[in-house]
């Protein structure tokens, strides 16, 4: 039997505050009570957590799940049962596995199973149990917006696992309070803890929290919109990725990728990652994570000029972080679709959906979500023509602004206070202001434009030739095989004579359709050039890569061409080739090249290696 902790006894002391926490008596030189965190006051609830005897349930601070209230009948009648059984070791351990399953699809059973097995573990004085049953606990906590008192449970946690020498927990309490702190946009405790979680999971090979300490810093450079040094941390993230890691992570990190992409504008990459991510979390039931990634494809649509599906994905988000109960993720979507309304032109809807927001973003303390909601209620009131309130809303945007910003150097200080003051000109000056509103959307237009086919919404070469280097690049890195198809529509010329060219604009879309659905997420697909397509299949040696050409062949050749107009039939010829050491993309392509060419001599309608 594991001797009895030191930190057993509940002796308390006061904080020495005008407030109602208290601290153990045992507690780091280093900790301050909940009620002096600098980012907003905590419940008298969590400092309770503090102790090994926990709460009830019904004292906890946190807010249920909005949605229905079936889960009190079947966590009480769960609760009853295992607390009326005899404990064990392995019992307490069976309980926090369970907490850790359920946490991704229902976090309040799981925060009500590990304080279940923080009950059992006092009584079996087993402190590895309940210190993974405090941090899972705290990790629900998290998701329903009490981050100051997961704080505290992790602090707590922290200390024990210290204590007694378990290396695993204290990156993961560290990792969690960096994640708190984040979300609070207390950037310099978040990034601190995030370099301190990358110390201690090098020193003991926590590859989990290793990743997250590298998708956590990226972040806080995310925050202060460097989106370039974001993107080579989260980049790093995923070449940490393998086997030992948990699936989720999976899932997290191409996410992160395609919200940096999408920052910097590369916006077809940004969808690929975000598809990706999006496909992990279903594969692996992470609510959480299948929420963000449809938020970020629903600012990725919003931002190639389709708010019908921003406003489909968004509300997809919605719906799953109020079943899941994660109150920052629908502050966020709100958000985001206050920008949708906006860029309709709706400001009222725009208004509407930002006052929910404000609404859960003060509840959760999330001062960077506060931020972005003062930006666009301005937009929202100036179209609107009532510029004396735009105005105020702008001024509390650029006070929080501020604040943010002094946590870094002074000369980013200085810099934002100078984008800022323009920002504010900008504003006051209405005529100014529409001006520099045509002058962004021909930007964005022009940066659309710039990888994406007009006609086929596929890659066009110049996006073909940017991703698709990154493709081979990272597959000869790698060792892993890559091919590559490049398509021919036969006797294309024949179709524009004989039909018209709108016809002909209709066959290529159609074409682009076909071979997007045949392909799979991380395939990629561009129009060449004309009626050439090329798609790169990564993973794929010579043999798959046929099977992958007969299928899109075979596609085009049964597709009925007579929904377009009566009498058309089409075929592809495809050449096929596989990547070799010592190839570059643009030889690769030249190779396939030469397999078209057979594959046209040999009378069309075939696939050529």
């Amino acid at each position: 039997m594991p001797k009895r902790p030191r930190s057993i006894r509940r002796g308390t002391k006061a904080c020495g505050r005008s407030c109602s926490c208290r601290l153990t008596a045992h507690a780091l030189p280093t900790w301050n009570c909940a009620c002096s965190n600098k980012s907003g006051a905590a419940s008298p609830g969590a400092a309770r957590y503090i102790h090994f005897g926990l709460p009830p349930l019904q004292a906890m601070s946190c807010r249920p799940p909005r949605r229905g209230l079936s889960w009190r009948i079947t966590l009480s009648n769960h609760r009853s049962s295992m607390d009326q059984s005899s404990p064990t070791l392995e019992s307490v351990d069976a309980l926090n596995a369970q907490a850790r399953i359920l946490f991704h699809s229902r976090s309040e059973e799981s925060r009500v199973i590990a304080e279940l097995a923080c009950r059992q573990s006092v009584t079996l004085s087993y402190s590895n149990g309940f210190v993974h049953g405090l941090i899972n606990a705290a990790m629900a906590v998290t998701l329903q917006g009490g981050y100051l008192e997961a704080v505290a449970m992790m602090r707590h946690s922290l200390f024990l696992a210290e204590v007694y020498g378990l290396r695993i927990p204290v990156a993961e309490c560290i990792q969690e309070i960096a994640r708190s702190y984040y979300t609070l946009a207390d950037y310099d405790r978040a990034l601190q803890y995030w370099a301190q979680c990358l110390d201690v999971s090098r020193d003991h090979a926590a590859q989990e929290s290793y990743v997250m300490a590298l998708i956590g810093i990226g972040q806080i450079y995310f925050a202060h919109q460097d989106f370039d040094t974001a993107l080579r941390h989260h980049e790093k993230a995923r070449d940490a990725l393998n086997a030992e890691v948990p699936e989720h992570l999976h899932a997290m990190v191409p996410i992160n990728i395609g919200m940096d992409l999408l920052q910097l504008r590369r916006l077809d990459e940004a969808l690929h990652e975000l598809e990706i991510g999006l496909n992990r979390a279903l594969h692996t039931k992470n609510r959480e994570f299948e929420a963000d990634a449809h938020h970020a494809i629903g600012l990725v649509r919003l931002a190639q000029g389709q708010p019908d599906l921003a406003e489909r994905h968004l509300y997809i988000a919605i719906d799953v972080c109020q079943r899941f109960g994660k109150l920052w993720g629908e502050a966020n979507s709100r958000v985001a679709m206050g920008q949708v309304e906006l860029a309709r032109g709706h400001p009222v809807g725009a208004i509407r959906h930002l006052q929910e927001a404000r609404e859960l973003a003060y509840q959760i303390g999330a001062q960077h979500l506060l931020l972005q909601v003062e930006l666009h209620f301005a937009t929202a009131q100036e179209m609107l023509g009532e510029y004396a309130q735009a105005l105020q809303h702008f001024k509390h945007y650029h006070d929080r602004q501020l604040e943010v910003m002094r946590q870094t150097s002074p000369f980013k200080m200085q810099a934002m206070e100078m984008r800022l003051e323009i920002e504010k000109a900008r504003l006051e000056n209405d005529g100014l202001k529409r001006q520099h509103a045509s002058q962004r959307r021909e930007l964005r237009r022009a940066e659309r434009m710039a990888s994406q086919d007009s006609l086929t919404g596929v890659l066009n070469r110049r996006g073909l030739e940017r991703l698709g280097g990154t493709v081979f690049g990272r597959c000869r890195e790698d060792g892993t095989p890559l091919a590559l198809l490049l398509l021919d529509i036969d006797h294309f010329k024949l179709v524009n004579d004989e039909f018209g060219h709108l016809v002909g604009d209709k066959v290529l879309r159609q074409v682009a359709a076909l071979l997007k659905s045949g392909c799979r997420q991380d395939d990629v697909v561009g129009r060449f050039g004309g009626e050439e397509f090329l798609v790169l299949l990564p993973g794929r040696d010579i043999h798959a890569a046929v099977e992958v050409a007969e299928r899109l062949r075979r596609l085009v050749a049964e597709w009925s061409w007579n929904h377009i107009v009566e009498g058309l039939g089409l075929t592809l010829s495809v050449g096929v080739a596989e990547r070799q050491y010592e190839l570059t993309l643009t030889e690769l392509i030249e190779n396939a090249d030469r397999h078209l060419y057979g594959a046209k001599t040999s009378g069309r309608n075939r696939v050529s290696t």
